[in-house]
């Protein structure tokens, strides 16, 4: 049977500008958003790209800290960071620089960097959704689509490419994309926290 090869890529290239903090450095559970996302993935990842941007020195050096620095060697082989220098015209430029890196994988995990709070089987259920059927698969609460999603290796191609103008929308509403929408128990699916007021509604509910 065939082992399907399924990468993490992170987007962590923002500018937080809303939030008021540093998103991918806040904390959960006592580490940086990034960190908590990248040990999730790796439990499901055969590697983990990580696309920075802003204030990418800083994300380096917590990531090398945690993992790249790390006297597991197999740790270090799983993990890669990518900058992005165009990340403030959008974060399809962020996925677009990310992309390059995956055309090996048959099924791209696309997360955001503040979302760290899914639980493990969360991210089960979702790659338990895979099938030959589908090209792209995306949770849905009450009938509202969310994040994290997955796509394989043809739509990798579709964004790898497009143009820096165009969109992961656009690229998902082709005809040729077939598409898998799990109506899932998972609220979180919907959430993207732009302030800290939201974090602290959604820790306290």
């Amino acid at each position: 049977m065939k082992i399907t090869k399924i990468s993490g890529l992170l987007i962590s290239a923002g500018l937080s500008v809303r939030m008021g903090s540093f998103k991918p450095l806040m904390n959960y559970e006592g580490e940086p958003f990034v960190v908590v996302i990248v040990k999730k993935l790796l439990k499901f990842c055969e590697r983990v790209i990580i696309v920075t941007g802003y204030k990418s020195d800083e994300i380096e050096l917590v990531l090398n800290s945690q993992f790249l620095n790390s006297s597991i060697s197999q740790l270090r082989n799983r993990i890669f960071i990518v900058f992005n220098a165009d990340y403030e015209k959008g974060m399809f430029t962020s996925l677009k620089t990310g992309i390059k890196e995956l055309h090996n994988s048959d099924w791209v995990l696309y997360h955001f960097v503040d979302q760290p709070f899914f639980p493990e089987n969360f991210y089960e259920d979702l790659i338990s959704r895979i099938n030959a059927e589908s090209d792209w698969i995306q949770p849905v609460h009450q009938g509202e689509e969310g994040h994290p999603l997955l796509f394989n290796k043809k739509v990798v191609e579709m964004i790898a490419k497009s143009f820096f103008d165009s969109n992961l929308r656009t690229i998902r509403n082709l005809p040729a994309v077939r598409k898998n929408y799990w109506e899932c128990n998972y609220p979180e699916v919907l959430l993207d926290f732009d302030t800290p007021e939201e974090i602290e509604k959604f820790i306290n509910r």
